[in-house]
C-alpha cells in the first residue's frame, strides 16, 4: 500500500477504471457498477495519503500525513485532482484557524503559504464565515477569494487584501457586496465616500445618501442626477424618483456602457410588477428598461418567461413574435419551442416549413430533439430528414 500512497498516479488509473466500468454497465447506478464503485471507494480510502483531518469541524483542507509526521494541505481533501502539499509545519502545535488558515508555534499559514509578514500573528483570527480575517489593527480578505482585478493591483504579491480604513473592532458584513464599520461603508471591500449617517442601500443597482443617488458599478459608485429625497425602491433592479423610473446597466451586449436609463412617468401609484421582470404603468409595459412597443398594459400577462402576451400580440422577451396568435399560443416542455394553431416557433422566430399538427418531442420527457412528419430538429436546425 505504501507504493500506491507514494505514487498518486495510480489513483488516475482508478478513476479511468471507474469511467470504463460505468460505460460497460451503461448506467452508473446499475447493480454491477455499484459493486465496482464500492470496491474502488474502499481502495481509494486505503490509498489516501492522509491519516485524517486536523479539525474537520473547521476545515476540510488540512490533514495529518499518513505517518502523522507532517501537516498536508489538500483542497476539500481531493488529492486525486487538486493535489496534496506538505507544509513542513510543527505537527504538535498546528491548529486550524479557518478553512484555509492554520498556524503552528512558528508560522501562520494561508493554504500552503506562510503569511507572518502580512499580519500581526499574535492577534490574528478568522471570522466565522471563513473569508474575512482580523488582527488588532486591520481587516483582511484573502485575495484568492476576490475577483481578478484585485490581484492585478497586488503589487506586493501578498496573499491578503488589507481593507483600507476598516476598523477591526466594529467591522461587519451587510451582504455580499457591502460591509461597514463605525465610520465607513465599504463596497466590495473598498471604502466609499458617502455621508455615513444618511447612507442607504436601495437595491442591487442603487444606493443613496442625503446628497446623491449613486449607481453601482462593479467596484465604484457613480454619482447621478437622481433626486435623493424622493428616490425609492421599485424592486431589486429599478428605482423611481419624483420624475422618472431608473435602471442602471453596466454592460450591454458584452460591452461596458455604464448606462443610466430613465423612463419618465405621469403616475406610478398603480404600478404593477410581473415576476420582477416587467413593469406596468401609464399603459406602458417595460422590459429590460425599454418600453415594449405596441404592448397593451391592460391585457398584458406572462405566459411562461420569456413568453408574454396581450390581446393583440405574443412577445419573446420584449419582441413581438410575428404571426403568433395570442389566443392559441402555447409553449412546449423544451421552452425554446412554441406554437399556435398555424405555426411552430423557435427562439421566438417562425420555424419555417414545420408542420404544427405533427410537431413534438421525439421522446415524451425532456427531449432536446423535436420532429414533425418531415424533419427532425435541434433548436432551429434540421438534423435529419424523416
Amino acid at each position: 500500500m505504501n507504493l500506491i500512497t507514494d505514487h498518486p498516479y495510480i489513483s488516475i488509473i482508478i478513476i479511468i477504471l471507474n469511467s470504463i466500468i460505468k460505460k460497460i454497465t451503461r448506467a452508473k447506478h446499475s447493480p454491477l457498477a455499484k459493486v465496482f464503485l464500492f470496491i474502488i471507494t474502499i481502495i481509494s480510502q486505503a490509498c489516501s495519503p492522509f491519516d485524517g483531518p486536523v479539525d474537520k469541524s473547521i476545515s476540510d483542507s488540512y490533514y495529518y500525513s499518513k505517518s502523522k509526521s507532517n501537516i498536508c494541505y489538500s483542497p476539500m481533501g481531493n488529492w486525486f485532482e487538486l493535489g496534496n502539499t506538505k507544509l513542513n509545519a510543527d505537527v504538535e502545535s498546528f491548529k486550524v484557524l479557518g478553512r484555509d488558515f492554520g498556524k503552528d508555534k512558528n508560522h501562520l499559514y494561508f493554504k500552503t503559504h506562510i503569511i507572518d509578514d502580512e499580519v500581526d500573528v499574535a492577534t490574528f483570527y478568522v471570522d466565522d464565515d471563513n473569508y474575512i480575517c482580523f488582527d488588532k489593527d486591520h481587516v483582511y480578505r484573502a485575495l484568492n477569494y476576490l475577483p481578478h482585478g484585485f490581484t492585478q493591483t497586488n503589487q506586493e504579491k501578498k496573499h491578503l487584501w488589507k481593507i483600507a480604513k476598516a476598523n477591526p473592532k466594529t467591522f461587519q458584513k451587510i451582504n455580499n457586496d457591502w460591509s461597514k464599520d463605525d465610520k465607513h461603508y465599504f463596497y466590495n471591500y473598498k471604502p466609499v465616500d458617502v455621508d455615513y449617517n444618511s447612507f442607504t442601500i436601495i437595491n442591487n443597482n442603487f444606493v443613496k445618501d442625503q446628497n446623491k443617488v449613486y449607481s453601482l458599478k462593479s467596484y465604484e459608485l457613480l454619482a447621478s442626477s437622481i433626486d435623493p429625497t424622493t428616490a425609492k425602491k421599485i424592486n431589486s433592479r429599478y428605482i423611481a424618483d419624483k420624475n422618472n423610473v431608473y435602471d442602471f446597466q453596466e454592460y450591454q451586449n458584452g460591452k461596458i456602457v455604464d448606462s443610466l436609463i430613465s423612463i419618465p412617468y405621469q403616475n406610478i401609484d398603480d404600478l404593477t410588477i410581473l415576476e420582477d421582470k416587467f413593469l406596468l404603468f401609464d399603459n406602458k409595459v417595460i422590459y429590460d428598461a425599454a418600453i415594449i412597443e405596441n404592448a397593451d398594459a391592460s391585457s398584458f400577462q406572462i405566459i411562461q418567461f420569456p413568453y408574454s402576451k396581450d390581446k393583440n400580440y405574443v412577445f419573446y422577451h420584449g419582441d413581438i413574435i410575428e404571426k403568433a396568435d395570442p389566443k392559441t399560443f402555447s409553449v412546449f416542455e423544451t421552452s425554446y419551442y412554441s406554437k399556435d394553431k398555424n405555426h411552430v416557433f423557435v427562439y421566438g422566430k417562425l420555424l419555417k416549413d414545420a408542420d404544427v399538427a405533427t410537431f413534438g418531442p421525439i421522446n415524451k420527457k425532456h427531449s432536446l430533439l423535436y420532429k414533425d412528419k418531415n424533419h427532425t430538429y435541434r433548436g432551429d436546425q434540421i438534423v435529419e430528414n424523416n
